[in-house]
């Protein structure tokens, strides 16, 4: 999926449904002590027992106190020990802070709606009170289709891996196991800063630089916002975009993962873009008398993108986001 998204990612643009929320959207809303409504209508229900989320939709999901995560018909993902962030489809996120032992597991519920925060649970019992949003350190999960199916996002710099931890046994054939969502404003924006660096006067590099100039000008049709991409080969993870280009997904080489652009069918690629958290564009080296040399001068830095998913070392998500690349690199879809 291609998202235009830039500071943070909505759940609409996964692909995966609206997350069972309600279109039109309330302000964050407290019922009673331990209980609160989302601004797209999710009930939010605390107990000693867990944490219940009632969608709009009809799905019901439980945060029990020893950190699984538990549908209505039964089936279980978890255990999350230190607890979840849910990201809910209407932005809001539901944070669940466990404690490992003892009777009272469940420490700490809030739910967060850009600067609001409602605390409903604190040191052991319900609570109704506001509170400043904090810093989540802990796993994040995304509720999409109606609630109920349940995504892990981890974001490697542009490109975010969304892996299934959660679905319906009978939803379990329409959900994709793993799914990419590539964030073209960072691309796109590197693409137009590329030529100020390259300003030789050898006709091989300034074609490649106007060419690479004339993507960025039509970077909106080449790289359309909430397009779903169609895989063109089997062997490899390669997709064509519109207006004859081609995007290949590269695990191997110098400072993989890497998205490589062709122009069409091409055996080289026009640029590469380093994936991770100092990614760039580089530039391939048009010079066929130049071999062994794979670009040609200096990279040009990509803006950073919705630093809230991207991939943290206390949890080993990167290793855990380039597992999920292998296996879209491994599907024959």
């Amino acid at each position: 999926m291609l998202s235009a998204a830039a500071d943070t990612l909505p759940l609409c643009d996964y692909g995966l449904g609206d997350g069972g929320v309600r279109s039109s959207r309330d302000g964050l809303r407290l019922r009673a002590r331990g209980e609160a409504v989302t601004p797209g209508g999710v009930e939010v229900a605390c107990r000693a027992v867990g944490v219940k989320l009632s969608f709009p939709s009809g799905c019901e999901l439980l945060v029990a106190p020893d950190g699984g995560l538990h549908l209505r018909s039964g089936e279980v993902a978890g255990p999350f020990p230190a607890g979840v962030e849910l990201l809910l489809g209407d932005g809001s996120r539901v944070q669940v802070s466990l404690v490992s032992g003892g009777k009272r597991r469940l420490r700490a519920v809030s739910i967060v709606d850009g600067d609001q925060c409602l605390q409903l649970w604190r040191r052991g019992q319900a609570a109704a009170r506001s509170a400043r949003p904090s810093h989540w350190a802990g796993v994040r999960l995304s509720c999409c289709g109606g609630g109920g199916d349940v995504y892990r996002p981890i974001a490697v710099g542009a490109l975010v891996t969304l892996e299934r931890v959660l679905v319906r046994d009978d939803r379990r054939d329409v959900t994709p196991p793993e799914r990419l969502v590539l964030l073209t404003q960072p691309l796109l924006e590197s693409l137009q800063r590329l030529p100020r660096q390259h300003r030789d006067t050898e006709q091989r590099v300034r074609s490649a630089v106007a060419a690479v100039a004339a993507v960025a000008e039509r970077g909106q049709a080449v790289f359309p916002h909430g397009s779903g991409l169609h895989r063109v080969r089997r062997d490899r993870a390669r997709w064509s975009l519109a207006g004859g280009f081609e995007l290949q997904l590269a695990l191997e080489g110098p400072l993989w993962p890497r998205l490589q652009l062709f122009a069409g069918r091409s055996i080289s690629p026009l640029v590469e873009w380093t994936v991770g958290s100092a990614g760039a564009v580089y530039l391939s080296n048009p010079n066929p008398a130049q071999l062994g040399k794979r670009w040609h001068g200096n990279g040009t830095r990509m803006p950073r993108a919705v630093p809230g998913l991207q991939a943290r070392e206390h949890l080993e998500e990167r290793r855990r986001a380039i597992g999920v690349l292998r296996r879209v690199e491994r599907a024959r879809g």
